[in-house]
């Protein structure tokens, strides 16, 4: 076999295990710091997490059920700072919005009716510099029981 395709073999494992553990880390960090965040609300065990940079958005739909009491919330590793996040409804009319200035970290509502949500979260770039800081971002939902 020649040497650049075991090379190029070798690089595409590294890279799947690198990812494969920052996802890891990832979910252990939404599982310490954020599950406990969302009482008193019931974490619903839906894990919605990614590693973003400055620059970078993210988003995920949510399906939210009439008469349930839910608590939506983005918890970021701090090495991000704070982010931006919305919730938008299927009109895409703007539920809920948290700016990096006036954080806030979760949202609670009450489903009058069964709705499609979505939340989009954003890293805000923090000026120039030559290190780029990436991080978990879990968008975590929680429910009254």
């Amino acid at each position: 076999m020649p040497r650049t395709i075991i090379a190029n073999t070798l690089l595409a494992a590294a890279l799947v295990l690198t990812a494969t553990a920052a996802q890891a880390q990832c979910k252990a960090f939404a599982k310490n710091k954020c599950v406990p965040e969302l009482a008193p609300y019931k974490f619903n065990e839906t894990f919605n997490a990614a590693q973003l940079s400055p620059g970078e958005e993210a988003e995920v739909n949510l399906t939210m059920y009439s008469g349930q009491d839910y608590r939506i919330q983005v918890c970021v590793h701090p090495i991000l700072g704070e982010v931006n996040w919305k919730v938008v409804d299927a009109n895409n009319k703007i539920v809920f919005e948290s700016l990096a200035d006036e954080p806030q970290h979760h949202y609670d509502m009450k489903a009058t009716s069964t709705q499609q949500l979505r939340v989009v979260v954003w890293v805000p770039n923090k000026g120039s510099s030559d290190m780029v800081h990436v991080g978990c971002v879990a968008i975590m939902v929680g429910f009254k029981e």
